[in-house]
């Protein structure tokens, strides 16, 4: 998927895409957001800002009994 074509899914959609592993700062378009799931770590929300990348991570509130 190119870099254009990110840029119109952005517009169409509200919706922010779960993916597995952190994501790459290269595949990512300015604004865009992305939470992150990795194994055996809280997942986190990636944030890209012009050519930086932020993070914040989830944390569990409540275990299963």
């Amino acid at each position: 998927m190119d870099r254009l074509e990110r840029k119109f899914r952005k517009v169409s959609e509200n919706k922010v895409a779960i993916i597995n592993g952190a994501p790459s700062l290269l595949d990512m378009v300015d604004g865009e957001q992305v939470i992150a799931r990795e194994a055996g770590k809280n997942p986190k929300l990636y944030l890209k800002i012009g050519t930086k990348l932020y993070f914040s991570e989830f944390i569990e509130v409540t275990k299963g009994t």
